[in-house]
């Protein structure tokens, strides 16, 4: 089985900002201006044909490329041929290359986990070639997943100095005192919600 490696960002099409794409996701979430973006098939059908056949066919193990696309999305995407590993601590591992269902690796080394899953079904249907994702989202964030901090946090209305509890999951929170519908700042929301960073991913394909 060929492998290769992807580390793939697009620009928001509302505000701009960078969206990561830490695997084959059909709709991508920007944290900043918190609009959803469908990433349609035929991207990822354009995109992965060209990055697997110059892997297969090209790249040595361990070489790779970065590029810039201006098509559908502005695109920045880095790619190479490299076998799967800890992105923390750069330990190889070996995959399951039969797998039905999806399972986690804990690294021998630094102990992270890292998930392997069978291709879904939708992205096997336009490159059958692909049989596994290492390290990959498949699902979809909506910015709707619960707050990295647990409990209520106590935050002053803007207008009347009333207290209002943050749940972390709406940034438009509604003051029970005055009425206003305050805006949580960018510190709070990203303390609640830290931004994505972006992550290497593995493809294992024929």
């Amino acid at each position: 089985m060929n492998y290769g490696v992807i580390e793939c960002s697009i620009n928001c099409p509302k505000c701009d900002s960078p969206v990561m794409l830490n695997g084959p996701l059909e709709k991508a979430h920007c944290e900043r201006c918190q609009s959803d973006t469908d990433v349609p098939h035929e991207y990822w059908k354009g995109i992965l044909e060209n990055i697997l056949e110059e892997v297969k066919n090209e790249l040595k193990e361990g070489e790779g490329s970065n590029s810039s696309i201006f098509g559908m999305f502005k695109t920045t995407l880095l790619y190479g041929r490299l076998k799967p590993r800890c992105e923390e601590c750069k330990t190889y591992f070996e995959v399951n290359e039969g797998l039905s269902e999806a399972y986690v690796h804990k690294c021998s080394e630094c102990g992270c986990s890292i998930e392997i899953s069978p291709c879904p079904s939708w992205l096997k249907k336009i490159y059958p070639a692909i049989k596994l994702l290492v390290n990959a989202d498949v699902k979809s964030s909506s910015g709707k997943e619960p707050p990295a901090i647990s409990g209520p946090i106590v935050f002053s209305c803007p207008k009347c100095g009333g207290a209002l509890t943050i749940d972390g999951m709406d940034r438009l929170v509604p003051c029970e005192y005055c009425g206003v519908n305050v805006y949580l700042p960018d510190d709070l929301w990203l303390r609640l919600h830290p931004a994505k960073t972006k992550e290497r991913w593995f493809i294992g394909f024929e």
